[in-house]
């Protein structure tokens, strides 16, 4: 029954009806806003994006660009978020001017992502139930409900027909006087004259709609205290994506500034003298080194997430990051000679200077000096996981192992960077070896400088030679 209607037909009572009204006051599960879509994107399924976007992995650029579009899109949604993201922006100024120092506080933010995550998932998983104690709670309300209609037909009926029974009209006037249906069922029930029948019937109902009240009452405190989870969880997840915003921000602005202050602290490969005495040992085996027709990829499986001269957000980047899960094996593009390998750096963060001696920020790291197609390179793979870099002097074949993907030294995930600089001619292999005067950049520059040595704007040997070229990406 909704809306008024009435209970005594007006035929049988001119100018006197009975308006009453059972009206269950049931709120609808409160939901978050509908999305609105961003052109060409789905961000429906927000714990996918949740998950992709702030569980610190490396993503490629196309991941990066997505999970900004994400992240701009929730802000459209929520004030909050626009707020805190707009706060982020004023202080990008500052951010610039301070990069390194910013950088180093990013290390804590994954903590702080990592833990909303877990109260997230903690909220969600009390939302889902509260969800099932209203959906329970809701199914007995609409069984009692339909109990009650059904009494109040039979009341309905036991009324009209009494109507012919001058014992019962006399207390029309009466139970005409209730302002409610409840109120109506407490007046009969106070009637000695309405037979035992009646009066349990009316007793019946009475307690019957006492317990749906009761129930409505459960029902909205139920309700209450899942909106309140959600608003919980809403913000928590606000605060986490203003939180990967900062670092994502922080890491560009940095970036821009990388190469310039990696090539601060590179100079040469350490005892260089040492490295001669190697290369004079093994100089036999690297005569016996044939040529490699082809290159061997790098990391099967890995996706670029920063291609070569530039990264996605800004800033000089002079290699191609090969991003896959730690522990990956990297392999050895083609036959050569490991000249320098650095080992024993742990996981690092954005600003770790592990690595030397070597490429600072390099953390552990394998240069291969290769003969490929006629010509000699000297390939820098960075990064490596801490025990796994080829040893140095050690002779290898195109595909073997050489280390494995980790995220050492400057670094915000697990990756692999690879710079190739091309040498000259591959007979040149032994006397460069013997030669080489410990210098990591190979003649091509360090930092911005390395621009000016691009094998692609017509620098002749030795010039930086972009690893797309071989490899794609």
């Amino acid at each position: 029954m909704t809306g008024c209607e009435t209970l005594l037909p007006s035929s049988a009572f001119p100018k006197k009806a009975v308006c009453i009204s059972l009206v269950l006051m049931l709120f609808g599960i409160a939901a978050f806003p509908c999305a609105v879509l961003a052109e060409g994107e789905d961000f429906t399924d927000t714990a996918y994006w949740n998950t992709l976007c702030t569980s610190g992995g490396v993503l490629s650029a196309a991941q990066k660009a997505q999970c900004t579009a994400y992240i701009e899109h929730i802000s459209s949604q929520s004030s909050d978020l626009k707020r805190q993201l707009d706060d982020i922006e004023s202080r990008r100024a500052e951010i610039a001017s301070r990069a390194a120092y910013y950088a180093s506080k990013t290390r804590d933010y994954q903590k702080q992502a990592d833990q909303l995550n877990l109260d997230i998932l903690s909220l969600n998983e009390k939302i889902s139930v509260k969800e099932a104690e209203i959906d329970t709670k809701q199914k007995d309300i609409d069984a009692k409900q339909s109990e009650a209609e059904a009494l109040e037909k039979k009341v309905k009926a036991r009324i009209e027909s009494a109507q012919e029974s001058m014992r019962v009209n006399q207390y029309l006037d009466i139970l005409m006087g209730a302002n409610s249906f409840s109120d109506l069922i407490r007046i009969a029930n106070g009637i000695s004259d309405i037979n035992a029948y009646d009066q349990s019937t009316y007793q019946e109902l009475s307690e019957l709609l006492q317990q749906l009240s009761l129930e409505k009452k459960e029902l909205e405190e139920t309700k209450a205290e899942l909106d309140t989870a959600k608003q919980d969880a809403a913000s928590k997840q606000n605060h986490m994506l203003a939180l990967k915003y900062e670092a994502e921000l922080i890491e560009q602005e940095y970036m821009k500034q990388e190469a310039d202050l990696e090539a601060q602290g590179n100079r040469i490969a350490g005892d260089i003298d040492e490295i001669k005495n190697m290369m004079k040992d093994i100089s036999n085996a690297i005569n016996q080194i044939a040529g490699t027709a082809g290159w061997t990829y790098p990391v099967p499986g890995a996706v670029i997430s920063a291609g070569t001269w530039s990264y996605p957000g800004g800033g000089l980047h002079l290699g191609e990051d090969f991003a896959a899960d730690s522990g990956t094996n990297v392999y050895a593009a083609g036959n050569g000679v490991i000249l320098k390998s650095t080992d024993g750096c742990p996981a690092g963060y954005l600003t770790n200077s592990c690595g030397y001696p070597g490429t600072t920020g390099g953390g552990n790291q394998v240069y291969l000096l290769t003969k490929i197609d006629g010509g000699l390179y000297a390939i820098k793979y960075l990064h490596l996981l801490a025990g796994s870099p080829a040893k140095q002097g050690s002779i290898v074949n195109a595909g073997d192992v050489i280390g494995r993907v980790g995220t050492s030294g400057n670094s915000s995930g697990p990756h692999c960077h690879v710079e190739i600089h091309y040498l000259g001619d591959a007979e040149s292999m032994t006397s460069f070896a013997q030669s080489w005067n410990g210098n990591l950049f190979f003649g091509c520059g360090w930092g911005s400088d390395g621009m000016n040595h691009r094998c692609e704007s017509g620098a002749g040997a030795p010039c930086r030679l972009r690893p797309e070229t071989v490899f794609g990406g």
